[in-house]
């Protein structure tokens, strides 16, 4: 992890989570990841995915606006291993006040998420 990465979450609040999915997780309709927060914007620095059971459905990670922006997308069968995007130190800025979410097109891949992210604030006092 670079300096510029460190400074971004230690500076701005550091909104990093970690989870797992089953076969069985229905993702289909979008599940909220990191919250929405007023006055400010994730900035997504990396997305980790570690497929442990492949399965053909699409996953995407987008924010919650009426229009979402995809951050990223896994495609379906991508096959056992890890898939990374890495969006540098400053990290994708989504809209501001969304959510990030994870939607899956089906069941049946299992695996974990880790994604390094911040939220920086764009409304209010102290913007920078």
């Amino acid at each position: 992890m670079g300096d510029q990465t460190r400074d971004n979450l230690s500076y701005h609040q550091n909104c990093s989570v970690s989870y797992s999915f089953l076969t069985s997780t229905d993702y289909t309709t979008a599940a909220a990841k990191i919250a929405a927060k007023v006055g400010h914007t994730i900035n997504i620095i990396k997305i980790a995915v570690m497929v442990t059971t492949d399965n053909a459905a699409l996953q995407t990670f987008i924010d919650s606006a009426s229009t979402p922006i995809v951050a990223a997308a896994v495609k379906a069968s991508p096959g056992l291993g890890p898939v990374i995007f890495d969006f540098g130190e400053d990290g994708f800025a989504l809209t501001e006040g969304k959510s990030f979410d994870h939607k899956m097109s089906a069941t049946g891949m299992a695996g974990s998420v880790t994604i390094t992210a911040y939220y920086k604030r764009t409304t209010g006092p102290n913007v920078s």
